[in-house]
């Protein structure tokens, strides 16, 4: 068989904000030309729920905002069978894991898995605590906005808000209650953005088999034995996991088979076996 997997346990710095994301997008939405941030064009936008009557986070501490951020947003695999999850009733970290959630061997729960987010009425969306970020001197900061790339100007001392990361090192910000898509880079030298600590929660809230529907977190559910990182075979590109590939994903993630740089989101070309 040909195939070429990105190590996706690379890809776990994604949800602590490493900043090799998506395409820019609208900041007001997390969503641009190519959908909900760090999915690509055909995957159906749905309406956002209202996060924050659903979760009870704080929002005048966390933005709130669909879909998960990076160009290859990490996900989730179940490989083992009869695999049970503690999930809850509401996605909030200070709420008890009241739910066994029982998950289907070889399902991938991946941004990208537009059958199984389908079949299973998936919905992702993650929580950014937001941080103050100075700016450190007088300077003008070019963005993405309705009229393309336009201009920020900025005062020594000015605060903006970090509210998310999209990807490609594009952040989504506040200032001035107006949000903006604006590249770290702009922001690396003249802010104290390099200082800040990013705390993310990503949340899917999935279908457990025997029908109850259950929102697990992330860094929590990816430490349960037989639940491992999602493999990525291409941008825009997932699926359930082959039963005849289960042992190879599995091995590819807890050996380095492929030769992947999990410093280094490497995609290894593909080979024939």
């Amino acid at each position: 068989m040909r195939f070429g997997w990105v190590l996706a346990g690379a890809l776990l710095l994604a949800a602590c904000g490493q900043k090799d994301g998506a395409s820019p997008g609208t900041a007001a939405s997390g969503a641009g030309p190519a959908g909900p941030a760090g999915t690509p064009a055909e995957m159906p936008v749905r309406p956002a729920l209202d996060y924050a009557a659903l979760s009870g986070y704080d929002i005048t501490t966390w933005f709130l905002s669909p879909g998960w951020p990076g160009e290859y947003p990490p996900g989730f695999a179940v490989l083992d069978e009869a695999v049970k999850v503690p999930a809850r009733a509401r996605p909030n970290p200070t709420d008890p894991q009241d739910i066994t959630c029982l998950l289907p061997q070889y399902a991938n729960y991946q941004l990208w898995n537009n059958v199984r987010t389908a079949e299973d009425d998936l919905e992702y969306f993650v929580a950014t605590k937001k941080v103050p970020v100075t700016v450190l001197e007088d300077t003008e900061i070019e963005f993405v906005g309705d009229a393309g790339i336009e201009t920020l100007a900025l005062k020594k001392g000015d605060v903006l808000t970090y509210l998310r990361y999209i990807g490609e090192g594009f952040t989504v910000l506040s200032f001035n209650g107006r949000e903006f898509d604006i590249n770290e880079g702009e922001l690396s030298n003249v802010t104290d953005i390099g200082a800040a600590s990013l705390e993310e929660d990503l949340w899917v809230r999935v279908s457990c088999l025997g029908g109850k529907q259950g929102w697990l977190m992330f860094d929590e559910v990816i430490e349960e034995p037989g639940v491992f990182p999602s493999p990525i075979t291409g941008y825009g590109d997932a699926a359930d996991i082959l039963p005849g590939d289960a042992d190879a994903v599995r091995e590819a993630i807890t050996t380095d088979a492929y030769g992947v740089n999990a410093s280094e989101q490497e995609i290894i070309p593909p080979s024939e076996e």
